[in-house]
């Protein structure tokens, strides 16, 4: 059974949650796995109303149509794509076999298919980082505290692969959105905001980036500094003086004349006790 069958199995059962809440990384995921959970949700709730009154064997029956689908996914998005006529439902039949399925049943199967891959990507990208984080030791600590364990693993998180993952969910939602024959139907509404909220997260992600890298190319330089004060013979206590009153005439020059190191928006120099701390904890003090 591969990984996304497993999640589906539990998605139609009721651990899903509560088998993705236990990974460390479930914070940094939170909403996205709500957001994919929900929509599957909507998807049983829709195949459950539609008709009422299935048999138990009618429900497996659409249980194994779910699973069909959501394993040749990729091939009914590539025809239903490419088919003039719009026929989601169609392909879904031909790849499942269940030929009875009706347009709507068939419809929510595809779109739970959809966020069933965008939580496998989640889950496994959960499961390989926190592998990734104990590289350096033989196994990982057992007994640490929870909350000391999952923001020990947090920490060792790369940013960029955490945005790839990001990535991936995103374009496991998209077929839901971009499939004409979905336009009108009130699933689709879900996807896009789960969409729109991953885009959102991915630009706070990016400018928290951005803003470690202004900040480590700013401390290179007072670094720099400090340690240019120090070769030149100057007495350990007066570097940090010197160092903040360097960094103060390079915050005042125009704009154009500042270093790349300074961000544009800076108005306000660092304190003289920031800079000290900053030399401290690079051994230049």
């Amino acid at each position: 059974m591969t990984d996304h069958q497993v999640i589906l199995h539990s998605a139609l059962g009721s651990g899903l949650l509560k088998s993705l809440s236990e990974q460390p990384l479930y914070d940094l995921c939170r909403v996205q796995v709500a957001d994919a959970c929900y929509l599957i949700d909507q998807c049983w709730l829709r195949i459950h109303r539609d008709d009422i009154n299935k048999d138990l064997a009618g429900m497996k029956d659409l249980g194994s149509m779910c699973i069909q689908t959501m394993i040749h996914e990729e091939s009914i998005f590539q025809y239903a794509s490419t088919d003039t006529t719009a026929r989601l439902a169609h392909w879904v039949r031909m790849y499942s076999g269940y030929y009875s399925v009706s347009e709507r049943d068939a419809h929510a199967g595809y779109i739970m298919a959809c966020a069933v891959k965008a939580l496998g990507a989640l889950a496994s990208w959960m499961q390989i980082a926190d592998q990734e984080a104990w590289y350096h030791v033989s196994e990982p600590p057992t007994d640490w505290p929870k909350d000391l364990y999952c923001q020990f693993v947090a920490m060792q998180v790369d940013p960029d692969k955490y945005i790839e993952v990001l990535d991936q969910y995103t374009l496991s939602l998209e077929p839901i959105t971009s499939l004409l024959c979905l336009n009108n139907d009130e699933l689709r509404s879900i996807a896009v905001r789960a969409i729109d909220t991953v885009a959102r997260k991915k630009g706070g992600i990016i400018s928290g980036m951005e803003r470690n890298d202004e900040i480590s190319l700013r401390d290179a330089a007072i670094v720099k500094q400090g340690r240019h004060y120090r070769a030149a013979g100057m007495s350990k206590r007066n570097v940090a003086t010197k160092v903040h009153a360097w960094l103060q005439r390079e915050v005042a020059k125009p704009p154009k004349q500042r270093p790349d190191w300074i961000a544009l928006e800076t108005e306000k120099p660092l304190t003289r006790k920031s800079v000290e701390t900053i030399l401290k904890r690079n051994l230049v003090l």
